[in-house]
């Protein structure tokens, strides 16, 4: 038999139980967006160990919109149809996209935009769904939350999309970024057999596998997402990126620092010059396309070795520069 003790104190149990479920039930649910665009799936692993936190919670909906073009793009790419994409995705043109399912008259608490950089730009499906009437009445003044899955380089692409966010004025409180960790040479092979061949394994046995780690996905990205929860449970998201910083989502190389300084100035030249001969998929610029197809992965090949080299160099010749640099595409800030 139990004590009349036990009986009090199981009945006083079930009574707070009740008290907090009741709570729970007061509390205004957070409606969170997510809007993304992924080819491989990569991305979607990625935002889905990030939210798991954030799915586990009682007081959050959140409604997952992948973008879809109405010509889908390829994959695996084809060497003329990668390529080819160059000029529009540098140029920021849209493509058309299919209907969206999520109602842009609904308020979301938070935004997330979740998407893969293109030759130092925004990808073209995301890029896309930024410059609809759909975009502009969602994203007004709410805050958002980028999450990036790439090879290694996304510093100019975050910058375009600072820009495009600041345009519709939406309010930038957080990126976290997922990158392949292999040297910059190495990734750039295996991410020419996954685009152009879908080989994410071990390329000819002996390259690693392409993309970004399952144990960084297990291992931080539930730390990340439980972070953008109790940002998002008490709507103040004024530490946010600092918070996420410290818990290494933003990783900043100084040699890729410098080989993005050298494509944001070149890229555009060669988008325009691609373009002058024709639109998107067009015979008449093919040449031009194949050159910049040859051209782009000799540069990569010879600047990277000595990009290497200056940024050893370049903390000791500019350490304050550099350091300016660095904090400046940690943050959510734009210049």
């Amino acid at each position: 038999m139990h004590s009349p003790c036990s009986i009090h104190i199981s009945c006083q149990w079930r009574h707070l139980m009740a008290q907090m479920s009741f709570l729970v039930l007061l509390q205004p649910m957070k409606k969170v967006l997510v809007v993304y665009f992924t080819q491989t799936g990569q991305l979607n692993s990625a935002i889905r160990a990030t939210l798991a936190p954030l799915e586990s919670a009682k007081d959050v909906t959140i409604h997952y919109e992948l973008i879809k073009p109405v010509k889908a793009f390829p994959f695996p790419w084809s060497y003329m149809q990668f390529f080819d994409a160059f000029p529009e995705t540098v140029n920021g043109v849209p493509c058309e996209l299919q209907p969206f399912s999520f109602d842009p008259g609904t308020h979301y608490d938070l935004v997330i935009v979740a998407y893969q950089p293109w030759f130092l730009s925004v990808c073209i499906p995301v890029n896309s769904f930024l410059q609809t009437p759909e975009a502009k009445k969602v994203l007004d003044n709410k805050p958002v939350v980028t999450i990036i899955a790439c090879r290694n380089m996304w510093l100019t692409g975050q910058e375009k999309m600072k820009v495009q966010l600041k345009k519709l004025r939406a309010n930038l409180v957080g990126n976290i970024t997922f990158v392949d960790k292999a040297a910059n040479l190495v990734s750039l092979v295996t991410v020419f057999a996954f685009a152009l061949g879908g080989i994410k394994d071990k390329f000819l046995g002996v390259f690693p596998k392409y993309g970004v780690s399952d144990k960084d996905l297990a291992e931080a990205a539930p730390k990340y997402g439980a972070t953008l929860l109790e940002h998002l449970q008490t709507g103040d998201y004024t530490n946010l990126q600092n918070e996420l910083i410290e818990q290494g989502a933003v990783t900043i190389k100084a040699n890729l620092m410098l080989l993005e300084g050298r494509g944001r100035v070149l890229f555009p030249l060669y988008a325009n010059y691609i373009s002058k001969k024709g639109t998107a998929g067009s015979d008449e610029r093919r040449t031009r396309v194949r050159i910049f197809g040859i051209v782009l992965p000799t540069a990569i090949l010879i600047l990277s070795p000595i990009i290497t080299i200056i940024s050893r160099l370049a903390p000791v010749l500019f350490p304050n520069k550099i350091k300016k640099a660095k904090d400046y595409f940690s943050k959510t800030a734009l210049k």
